[in-house]
């Protein structure tokens, strides 16, 4: 883990060094988030509000990686503190909801009201994160069908899409995917080389067309 620790350190101060919202910045977080939720690092509970508050996290840290100081902690321990004060806050936001519908407030005509219709919601999300789950949507749909025309050596049941969805965020090593599809030893060894050369590409196209990568000059 202490690897890992370099690792992300690293990244951490690569993203540092580049404007918040360009694209290599941008870059560097989404490997973050991917090395980091790979870990399996951060605090995990069965709340109705967990998931929110773990993107309310991952926003915050993504806004904030100048606040992260590497002589004080891990990355990973770092984003952890941060979800567990956010879970904190949540259940704490659950713990008033709970009281306010319980003491409900009344105008004049005794009429309830609810006041949080009165605060403003909090605006914004990780540029970061928006690109992650744009390029998930775009994998997951197909829109165009190119990603599940694009196949391995005439099985259509093993296709960008499929691979895509299982090398990224989890990176299933290769060979359980070879195994899981009764590859022999010569499909196995050429699937990562289709993977590199004909899918990778296809993800490449779609982050310029996104404005997520700057295009390759020839």
């Amino acid at each position: 883990m202490s690897t890992l620790n370099e690792i992300l350190k690293q990244l951490v101060a690569d993203a540092c060094t580049h404007p918040p919202e360009g694209a290599a910045r941008q870059r560097c977080i989404q490997e973050i988030y991917r090395q980091v939720m790979k870990s399996g690092k951060l605090w995990n509970e069965n709340t109705p509000y967990y998931e929110d508050a773990l993107q309310e996290t991952w926003e915050y840290c993504c806004q904030h990686l100048e606040d992260y100081d590497p002589n004080l902690s891990a990355v990973t321990t770092w984003i952890d503190h941060c979800l567990k004060r956010t879970l904190r806050r949540w259940r704490d936001r659950q713990n008033r909801e709970q009281q306010r519908q319980a003491n409900p407030i009344s105008t004049d005509n005794d009429t309830p009201i609810d006041p949080l219709d009165n605060l403003a919601a909090n605006p914004g999300s990780s540029q970061a994160l928006q690109m992650w789950q744009t390029t998930m949507t775009w994998v997951q749909d197909d829109p165009d069908g190119k990603l599940q025309q694009t196949c391995f050596r005439k099985r259509p049941e093993i296709n960008a899409q499929v691979l895509f969805l299982k090398r990224f965020p989890s990176e299933t090593p290769w060979q359980d995917i070879a195994d899981e599809f009764n590859l022999n030893p010569a499909e196995a060894k050429d699937l990562p080389k289709f993977y590199n050369r004909n899918c990778r590409p296809l993800l490449r196209e779609f982050g310029v067309a996104q404005g997520y990568l700057e295009e390759k000059t020839k």
